[in-house]
């Protein structure tokens, strides 16, 4: 463990002092190894991005490559962090349309929800909201520590300044519960497998576990919902935006049905994956409670 430990440091000093550019390069190679070790991982991608969007073998094929890439380049972004936080309004644009709708959500005083999902590179697109001023919630599923990685991937979301972690088991719903009584913003990622707990929906056409939490906090705190969406430009791959559209809560009759509402956000998350596939991130399995390993 120590071994692993002192290489995995020496591993993230090296990609920290290179110039980004030559990084994210790094980050594409890794992808591509990636998507060829994990072969059993990636017929799966292939198989649930197929079903899901009805395309072809082949252009399923490319685009779970893209995503790998994609996720390479996310990960040396991630590790990077600490470094790119001197300059984060080069690398994600955040326009003036979408501040003004977080910032008038945030003035009601009833707290707000972010729900987001597992696209491009969302721990860069809160460090970039919180460099405005906006401190986050964030609620994240701990996972079992392997090696001290899981430690390290935590120390890193401490070091983002403003970014403050909330478990999503245990205690951390009267944590949620604290936040939005005191004005504050909670992200939610939406697009995961929430097994038993969740709601059956159709996502991507094909159904799906959902996690309800986002709706039901609505409905108890009355505070507004916000979809975020984070994309990486394509032709330049270190730039990144990020987009508030409109509260989504706003709209009539949003909270009367928990179901109803739950559809609405699967929609708007599956609308984005449609226009930009090759950025999410097909390795989660996120119809296993519905369909199983696919």
């Amino acid at each position: 463990m120590g071994v692993i430990l002192i290489f995995v440091n020496l591993f993230i000093k090296f990609l920290r002092v290179l110039p980004h550019g030559v990084a994210l390069a790094f980050g594409r190679f890794l992808g591509r190894v990636a998507r060829l070790l994990l072969w059993k991982k990636t017929d799966r991608c292939e198989a649930r991005c197929v079903k899901a969007l009805g395309l072809g073998v082949t252009e399923a094929r490319e685009i779970i490559k893209k995503s790998f890439i994609n996720m390479g380049m996310s990960l040396i972004e991630f590790i990077r962090l600490p470094v790119m936080k001197k300059n984060v309004n080069n690398f994600a644009i955040f326009d003036d349309a979408s501040k003004k709708i977080l910032s008038e959500a945030v003035a009601r005083g009833h707290g707000v929800i972010l729900i987001g999902a597992h696209m491009d590179n969302w721990e860069l697109a809160a460090m970039r909201v919180i460099a405005e001023g906006f401190p986050l919630h964030v609620v994240y599923t701990p996972q079992r520590n392997q090696n001290g990685i899981d430690d390290f991937v935590e120390k890193i979301r401490r070091e983002t300044e403003g970014m403050l972690l909330i478990e999503s088991e245990g205690a951390g719903l009267r944590e949620i519960f604290r936040a939005l009584r005191a004005g504050g913003i909670v992200v939610i990622m939406q697009d995961l497998d929430a097994r038993r707990d969740g709601v059956i929906l159709d996502f991507l056409g094909l159904p799906a576990s959902t996690h309800d939490g986002a709706v039901k906090l609505y409905q108890k705190f009355k505070c507004p919902i916000i979809p975020v969406r984070y994309t990486r430009d394509k032709k330049n791959f270190s730039r990144h935006y990020v987009e508030f559209t409109e509260i989504l809560s706003d709209r009539p009759g949003f909270g009367e049905d928990l179901r109803t509402s739950l559809e609405l956000c699967n929609k708007i998350i599956g609308e984005w994956i449609k226009e930009t596939p090759e950025q999410w991130f097909w390795i989660m399995d996120r119809w296993q409670f519905t369909l199983g390993k696919m």
